[in-house]
């Protein structure tokens, strides 16, 4: 083995694509050394009043402000919502707040606090709470826990007008490969992904009750969403086949627990 085959596949940022309803995917993959490739998504909404969702990786800030631009004026940004305080979040804040002198983050109370912490700005944070809808121009959002999660002070949101459910980091996946959509992704193969990146980024999961988590995603799919979207998987359409998926992961990964422990 060489040397060069010890160097890490460097992370990526990827051609912006339009989904529809004035949002975009901003999407870029990281490799996961041993376990394939994740994808690392934003999002912009387009709009009188445009929103960034996520900032990106720092490591690629030149092609993420590039690929933004191709969707957006960086300094016509007016909202940029922060999910929860993750580097692979917030890796552009900074600048795209240089950038974007009117731009105000959206984020949760814990969020705003987690910012103040890392030397954040923090004097253009509006903070939004779980329930409780936000005007952004033309659209509402409606900020909501998703049904799992790595960090507390995550929230996500439901448009209203496109019918567009941002997840945060559930439903993300370790992929061999990350292509355009999730119902690309083969079934196994996308099972196997979801337990793969939960026991890395969510290993609580695996020690809830089944039932609970039934209801969390229940609770989601009752939103009736005609798009999801992820930071860690390829845009959806069909949310409750995912859940199902979300469920089987589950269970697999539960069963290896208790067989470990017999």
């Amino acid at each position: 083995m060489s040397e060069l085959d010890d160097i890490p596949e460097p992370p990526r940022q990827t051609e912006a694509r339009t989904l529809g309803d004035g949002i975009a995917v901003l999407p870029a993959v990281l490799p996961v050394p041993g376990l394939g490739r994740l994808a690392v998504n934003a999002f912009v909404f387009d709009g009188t009043e445009p929103l960034l969702v996520d900032t990106g990786l720092a490591a690629l800030h030149e092609n993420f402000v590039d690929e933004l631009a191709t969707r957006c004026d960086p300094a016509a940004l007016c909202w940029i919502w922060i999910s929860h305080m993750d580097a692979d979040h917030t890796g552009n804040l900074v600048a795209l707040l240089e950038a974007a002198p009117r731009a105000k983050v959206l984020t949760s109370f814990l969020g705003q606090g987690k910012m103040m912490l890392a030397g954040l700005p923090v004097d253009r944070v509006q903070v939004v709470e779980d329930g409780v809808p936000v005007r952004i121009g033309e659209r509402e959002l409606l900020p909501l826990r998703p049904p799992y999660y790595d960090a507390p002070e995550t929230l996500g949101f439901l448009d209203r007008a496109s019918g567009s459910l941002f997840v945060a980091d559930a439903f993300g996946a370790v992929l061999p490969e990350v292509p355009a959509s999730a119902e690309a992704i083969a079934p196994v193969t996308l099972r196997h992904g979801l337990a793969q990146w939960s026991a890395l980024d969510a290993p609580w999961l695996a020690l809830a009750r089944r039932d609970a988590l039934q209801r969390a995603l229940d609770a989601m799919t009752r939103l009736q969403a005609r798009r999801l979207l992820s930071a860690h998987l390829p845009p959806a359409a069909d949310t409750a086949a995912l859940c199902r998926h979300v469920m089987n992961a589950y269970d697999a990964a539960t069963a290896s627990v208790v067989g470990r422990a017999a």
